[in-house]
């Protein structure tokens, strides 16, 4: 007997440590809290049988995302990663900067290295594209105008890591430019003015990939300056009076994939003295289907003591966040779209709300969705 035991005991204590969570599990042992990934879980698992080579992976997945001991073994792989070899836990996804400061890695590394440069044929395609756009909007009698907001890596590139190569080129300045000699005014480019101010203020998230609304101040001071200079028969006043109110904030994807509890930083939120706006009635227009955040689709804002003022249409994403705050109160009304980062023209939209002025809005490394066809 003591034979067998020995024969078969790595089989043994192997079978013993898989059983341990499903016997903690059927003793009543309440499993260790599950951490936000900053993703989506598979908490449950189905079988059909007409699609079982899909049923390995899904229960891989499963079992993965409910193993008993998942949040404390995560947790010592990112500590021991962090804090030990000063490293980031997901190189893939995150990468550690200097001075407390996150970026993502991943397609912003190849575009900032320059590797996803456009080539002639795409700044061609985007001018067509363009061109079609701007006829629409002339056909209706509506001004348009696009902001390609920048990712972190080129404003705040003296705070990555030496190891990353940086190109001399910039691929959405190119674009820029090239749109901006076939459209003149079409482009309002926020990069300038965010290098001149990273220094005096914090405009980026230490700890996420977004900019904050001191950024969005400076994007909506950029808009209010074109859009007094397109309609100068406007009532277009300053941003108002208001006051920064400041937060200590744990959340970020960066602050998810490193998985340390104790990483924070600061949010400010602008606090207007007299606000004037408030959040106005939906549309119900029809939101994208499997959209992920339906419940952003559509913000709608009016400011009722501004009189002869502007109705503005934002095509977004979540860079536009920021930009809310200070554009509802300097506009008469401000309907804000997050199209599942597609930015159509949504001419449906366009036509029921009929706006004074379009404004497109989205992440510079999403600037390919302009030229690809959605149904």
């Amino acid at each position: 007997m003591k034979n067998s035991f020995v024969k078969y005991q790595l089989a043994i204590i192997f079978i013993f440590i898989i059983s341990i969570p499903g016997i903690l599990k059927i003793a009543g042992v309440k499993s260790f809290e599950r951490k936000d990934e900053n993703r989506r879980f598979k908490d449950e698992l189905k079988i059909d049988f007409g699609r079982l080579d899909y049923f390995p992976a899904a229960a891989d997945s499963f079992t993965n995302d409910n193993f008993f001991f998942r949040s404390p073994l995560l947790d010592f792989f990112h500590r021991m990663k962090f804090f030990a070899l000063k490293v980031s836990p997901h190189p893939e996804q995150s990468i550690i900067g200097k001075d407390g400061w996150y970026f993502l890695a991943g397609k912003e590394l190849d575009v900032i290295s320059g590797k996803l440069d456009f080539s002639p044929l795409a700044m061609d395609s985007f001018a067509h594209e363009w061109k079609e756009r701007t006829n629409y909007f002339k056909s209706v009698n509506i001004p348009v105008f696009l902001i390609m907001a920048p990712f972190k890596h080129h404003v705040y590139t003296e705070k990555l890591p030496y190891n990353i190569y940086q190109s001399k080129t910039n691929r959405t300045t190119e674009l820029a430019n090239h749109l901006e000699s076939k459209f003149p005014g079409l482009v309002i480019d926020p990069l300038p003015v965010l290098k001149a101010n990273k220094d005096k203020e914090q405009l980026y998230f230490r700890l996420d990939n977004h900019w904050n609304t001191r950024a969005g101040y400076h994007a909506t001071q950029l808009i209010i300056e074109k859009l007094r200079a397109a309609f100068p028969d406007k009532n277009i006043p300053n941003i108002p009076p208001f006051d920064w109110k400041g937060e200590k904030i744990r959340n970020g994807i960066h602050y998810h994939v490193m998985g340390i509890e104790e990483l924070e930083e600061y949010a400010e939120n602008p606090v207007f003295k007299d606000p004037k706006s408030s959040e106005a009635e939906s549309f119900n227009f029809k939101v994208v289907p499997d959209f992920a955040y339906p419940d952003q689709f559509e913000k709608h804002f009016k400011n009722e003591s501004l009189k002869n003022g502007l109705r503005v249409l934002f095509i977004r994403d979540s860079y536009a966040d920021a930009l809310i705050p200070f554009a509802r109160e300097v506009f008469s009304e401000s309907l804000f779209i997050f199209d599942a980062w597609q930015y159509k023209i949504n001419q449906e939209i366009v036509e029921s709300y009929q706006p004074d002025v379009v404004i497109f809005l989205g992440l510079e490394t999403l600037i390919d969705h302009y030229i690809i066809k959605y149904d």
